[in-house]
């Protein structure tokens, strides 16, 4: 039922529309007029700070069923560069000429679900009622969903599409918390008196060189990944900015990774006679969903209808996923063909993409058996 043409065009007209986090308006005036053909009505909703538009929602009256409700997800932004992105098909695979991404991550997600509405419509298939949520500004830190009012989550449970290969069933996903430290040290020029500074990026890489990072243990990582600071050449630095990160899916091993950083930093900034102040802001929670779940064990089912091996995989990225199951509603992020994302060598799989829509259209008939 899938029409496979339809779906791959919807994709490549969705990634030539630039929708970096923060400047989606264009793709969500796209998305309005899609599901305004379908007969749907949409809104906005959960503006997050800084951007041009909110979070787009539609709901999808049930057609033979009142439940379960059921929630759909993708976002729309898209990291960069990712503008002027122009898709090249080859055979089975969508790319680019190397110079920006795809934006397969997540317009693959996004794709499949209109293609999915358009087959349950034109078929009159038989579905439990469907709340869409299409999100804005993921990649910086979920904050789209977490911009949504509670009140707007009214389902039974979820599927997030915003991964790879359609039979891997993302079920565990870590917690993250980011850190910035500034280091205040002394200015002095490096020539004629460097013994009355204070280097503050001398402090930032003794204590980086001490730092646990990379990865930790199976659940746990961490990373530098900002340093700025510094004036010139002959002036000892007395001010550095470090950004970093840890990610677990434990909670008090993250806690204590993040002190783990910490701590270095104030001792190292000690030794020197550095000022360092802190800012900690927790990104989003971890989820579990059991294999043993009935949302799982519908997952998989439809993954087998599809002719796949359903896998349950941990990731070790967040997503819309996390901070729906925080909110109480059970979700799973499933595969839609994406590939090598967030670098300018991401792809599509076509095969995958369409897998993925069958997928979905396969748990939706599950749901209501």
């Amino acid at each position: 039922m899938i029409d496979k043409r339809r779906l791959v065009e919807t994709f490549i007209r969705l990634v030539k529309i630039d929708s970096l986090s923060l400047k989606e308006a264009q793709v969500v005036a796209y998305l309005q007029k899609e599901l305004k053909n379908l007969g749907l009505v949409s809104f906005l909703a959960g503006k997050p700070r800084g951007g041009e538009i909110g979070n787009l929602i539609a709901d999808v009256p049930g057609r033979g069923a009142k439940k379960p409700r059921l929630l759909l997800n993708a976002h729309v932004d898209t990291v960069g560069p990712g503008q002027k992105i122009r898709p090249i098909r080859r055979k089975n695979v969508i790319r680019t000429n190397g110079s920006t991404v795809l934006g397969a991550d997540d317009k693959t997600g996004v794709a499949v679900i209109l293609e999915v509405l358009r087959v349950l419509k034109e078929n009159r298939l038989k579905h439990p009622p469907i709340r869409v949520i299409f999100t804005v500004a993921e990649e910086i830190g979920i904050m789209g969903a977490k911009a949504l009012p509670k009140s707007l989550l009214k389902a039974d449970l979820g599927i997030v599409l915003d991964s790879g290969e359609f039979n891997k069933i993302l079920n565990q996903a870590p917690a993250q918390i980011n850190m910035t430290a500034v280091i205040y040290g002394k200015a002095a020029h490096a020539g004629i008196h460097p013994e009355n500074g204070i280097n503050a990026i001398k402090v930032a890489a003794a204590a980086i060189n001490k730092m646990r990072l990379g990865r930790i243990d199976k659940e746990t990582t961490a990373n530098i990944g900002v340093i700025k600071g510094g004036k010139a050449t002959n002036i000892i630095p007395d001010e550095v900015m470090l950004k970093g990160e840890a990610r677990s899916h434990d909670p008090k091993k993250l806690n204590r990774q993040i002190k783990q950083m910490q701590v270095g930093l104030r001792k190292e900034g000690r030794k020197a006679g550095a000022k360092i102040m802190f800012k900690l802001e927790k990104m989003y929670p971890a989820y579990r969903v059991k294999e043993n779940s009935r949302i799982f064990d519908l997952v998989a089912r439809a993954v087998r209808r599809a002719g796949g091996k359903p896998i349950a995989k941990t990731t070790g990225g967040g997503s819309d996923a996390n901070i729906f199951n925080a909110l109480g509603v059970p979700c799973l992020n499933l595969g839609t063909g994406m590939h090598n994302v967030h670098t300018t060598r991401e792809y599509a799989r076509i095969s995958d993409m369409i897998k993925g829509a069958e997928v979905v259209l396969n748990f939706i008939q599950e749901l209501i058996r």
